[in-house]
């Protein structure tokens, strides 16, 4: 009989083939160790986005800040804080003016503050501005 199939059990002592308990269970363990290792990596990735996304608009914030203060009158010494209203939700910001050790320059401190989940970020600049209109 060659070449047929037969359902009858061969009376040789062959075990019929195929898959163990013990084989499917360490197949289910290894996929479930590989798909936690991708939902793993998938959630980095998106908290590392959002980590991006919120320093790109601070930093693109944090330009314009302080273009807007370089454009303005000489700065007084002192702190001023506010927030970027219904453009950027969530973005603050908070400046502070210190002497320097010439009288013609000043120190200003400007932090762009967001909160990301319960964490507070923050983008620092700081920068030197002179009196252009000396007497």
């Amino acid at each position: 009989m060659t070449g047929t199939l037969s359902l009858r059990r061969r009376d040789d002592g062959a075990i019929p083939r195929g898959f163990t308990l013990l084989e499917v269970l360490i197949s289910l363990a290894i996929i479930a160790i590989v798909l936690i290792t991708c939902l793993r990596a998938q959630n980095q990735s998106i908290r590392l986005y959002h980590l991006s996304r919120g320093m790109t608009v601070a930093t693109i914030l944090a330009r314009q800040k302080m273009g807007e203060i370089e454009l303005a009158e000489f700065p007084e010494l002192g702190g001023e804080e506010g927030d970027f209203e219904d453009k950027f939700p969530g973005f603050t910001w908070q400046k502070t003016v210190s002497m320097t050790p010439f009288e013609e320059a000043r120190r200003v401190d400007l932090s762009i503050i967001w909160k990301e989940g319960i964490r507070e970020r923050r983008v620092d600049v700081i920068a030197y501005i002179t009196n252009t209109k000396m007497e």
